[in-house]
């Protein structure tokens, strides 16, 4: 680990240590205005490494940094029978001691309501709502928002940066989501409304949007990489890509030209004008990844955008591409291949209900394109037609693509699993296996092929660039409107914690979100990455959350003591002490499951990355 790395280890534990001990600074203060005797001021948990007596208080530096504690005198409720002592928490009033356990709730608010003026003030880092290409099949796909548009406004609320755009969907469940965006291709102001998608995986609602590149498409460039050796350089801007359609946006035309697996002929500008770039075909072998080069067929259209060129060539939602003019196709990518390599109309034939059926193609690649792109594949899960890489194992052995997979290494195979089962028993057992298949076009009577295959290790392209994200900085203008974005942003996190209760309750929102303090202090480090105002308005946020989960009435937090204080208000007198005692265990057993579900999704987390 460097230095710099240690260096952000240490302001991630530093900065979560300061918001929980703010919020037990908060009692500290309140307990002291109050008259209230301290007896342990801690900074961190465990066994004290550094300890000093001021008057009744003992101060201490614990061995764990993270947060605090107070210990007031007569917090427990003191001997059974005896009068409290004056300076004893048990003596103060119902309003004074509802001030000294909201005091912790009401520090953090103040510590958002402080540092998020600063941060903003100084400026920190956002990522921008310009969105790449949507997902297909998304809400956004659906609606056909373009990549590249900027998105200004959700639902009447201007957004700031892309995370606002996540947090509003999800949190806004099924709901209809009213985007307002800026098209670059056009310079104009358009208005959708999409209906956001659950994605089961994720366990929130999406609209199928990722993180757009940087409009300006400067490239980033990796150091001795075979861009780097072909003369790109860092900063470089992307001006097209050579026999790419050019009314295509950049990023598209660069994942065509990487899909082609040919070299790349760039049109970049360095400083000095427009210049021609060739980036070779270089592939870096995976040797711990062995495979036969086969998957699951894609020739199932799941969906048609509504009111683009697919719909209007006559494709519909479950229409099963077949074959273009003479080729079989056994993916959906295969398209965009075959329309590159053979521009000329031809029909496309598609299984309907049983019967095939001819649709005439556009004539030129850019409709194509467009075509292309209206169009959302899916596996086929239950057949064994499989896709062949062409240069993977069995695709340089000669089995085409589209064939029927009968069985590997003599184990029957019906479908895409336990296809995925014959090839992993066979790597495991010893690499190479004979796999019988009936190529496209043969008779159902005909014998079967066979092909003995020695499985070779995948393959990745090696780039060495890629376009930059999009990023900028959030900065108030002055001190007045640096108070103002302050409270907002405080009184809007506040509010988004509510929302994500209610929409665990309403199950909108998965509780395996829920993140303790592994996944706190690894989106500290990632966010610490960024600069110290990005840290300290995470560390704002964190605070908020702290001050709002502390205010729920929930028995050992402290908005349980606020609610037992509300009672005895009302009632004249406090609560028992068996009524108490009973909710402690109660709210104790809540919070320590609580703890276990959260570290069992943060562990799943580390598992999964």
């Amino acid at each position: 680990m460097d230095l710099t790395s240690i260096f952000r280890v240490v302001q991630v534990i530093f900065g979560i240590g300061m918001v929980i001990f703010v919020h037990e600074g908060g009692h500290f203060i309140a307990a002291r205005l109050c008259g209230v005797r301290v007896e342990v001021f801690s900074l961190g948990f465990g066994p004290p490494i550094w300890s000093r007596r001021r008057g009744n208080t003992l101060y201490q530096l614990a061995l764990v940094p993270f947060g605090g504690y107070v210990r007031m005198a007569g917090e427990g409720g003191g001997s059974e029978g005896r009068k409290p002592l004056p300076d004893e928490l048990g003596s103060k009033t119902v309003g004074q001691r509802f001030f000294v356990y909201s005091g912790g709730v009401l520090m953090n608010l103040v510590f958002a309501l402080v540092c998020f003026p600063i941060a903003y003030r100084v400026g920190v880092p956002v990522t921008p709502a310009i969105i790449s290409a949507p997902t297909p099949g998304g809400a956004a796909w659906q609606a056909g928002l373009p990549a590249g548009a900027k998105l200004l406004e959700i639902n009447g609320h201007q957004l700031r940066d892309f995370e606002s755009l996540i947090g509003e969907v999800a949190l806004g469940g099924s709901d209809p989501a009213k985007l307002t965006y800026l098209d670059e291709r056009d310079g104009a102001l358009h208005t959708k409304t999409l209906i956001p998608i659950m994605d089961e995986e994720l366990g929130f609602y999406r609209l199928g949007l990722g993180i757009g590149v940087d409009p300006a498409h400067t490239l980033r460039v990796e150091p001795d990489g075979p861009a780097a050796l072909a003369g790109l350089t860092e900063d470089a801007v992307l001006l097209a890509v050579k026999g790419q359609p050019k009314d295509q946006p950049l990023a598209i035309q660069l994942a065509w030209a990487l899909d082609s697996g040919e070299p790349m002929d760039l049109v970049v500008d360095q400083g000095l004008g427009p210049e021609t770039l060739t980036i070779p075909v270089i592939w870096e072998s995976l040797a711990e990844r062995m495979l036969f080069g086969l998957g699951p067929a894609r020739r199932q259209i799941a969906q048609v955008r509504p009111g683009g060129p697919g719909e209007k060539a006559g494709f519909l939602k479950g229409d099963l591409v077949l074959r273009y003019g003479t080729q079989t196709l056994a993916a959906g990518r295969d398209l965009l291949s075959i329309f590159q390599s053979a521009p000329e109309a031809s029909e496309l034939i598609v299984l309907r209900d049983g019967e095939a059926h001819s649709l005439r193609l556009p004539d030129s690649l850019s409709e194509r394109g467009a075509l292309y792109r209206d169009l959302y594949f899916e596996a086929e899960s239950d057949g064994n037609v499989v896709w062949i890489d062409p240069l993977g194992a069995a695709g340089r052995g000669g089995i085409p693509s589209g064939s029927e997979i009968h069985s590997i290494a003599g184990m029957p195979t019906s479908d895409w699993e336990s296809i995925q089962s014959a090839c992993a028993n066979a790597i495991d057992r010893d690499g190479s296996a004979t796999i019988q298949y009936r190529s496209p076009g043969s008779s159902p009577d005909q014998e079967l092929a066979s092909l003995d295959v020695a499985p070779s290790a995948a393959r990745m392209r090696m780039l060495g660039f890629g376009l930059a994200r999009a990023t900028g900085i959030f900065q108030t203008t002055s001190l007045w409107s640096s108070v103002r974005e302050g409270a907002r942003s405080s009184w809007r996190f506040l509010f988004q914690t509510y929302k994500t209760l209610q929409r665990m309750v309403s199950q909108d929102v998965s509780p395996k979100n829920l993140g303790g303090i592994i996944t706190i202090s690894r989106v500290s480090y990632q966010v610490s990455s960024m600069g110290w105002t990005k840290l300290l308005t995470f560390l704002c946020i964190l605070s908020v959350n702290l001050a709002f989960l502390n205010v729920l009435p929930i028995p050992v937090l402290d908005g349980g003591y606020l609610f037992f204080l509300l009672i005895e208000k009302l009632k004249g007198s406090p609560v028992s002490a068996r009524t108490l005692g009973y909710s402690q265990v109660v709210g104790l057993v809540l919070i320590v499951t609580l703890m276990v579900y959260v570290t069992y999704n943060d562990l799943l987390r580390l598992i999964g990355n």
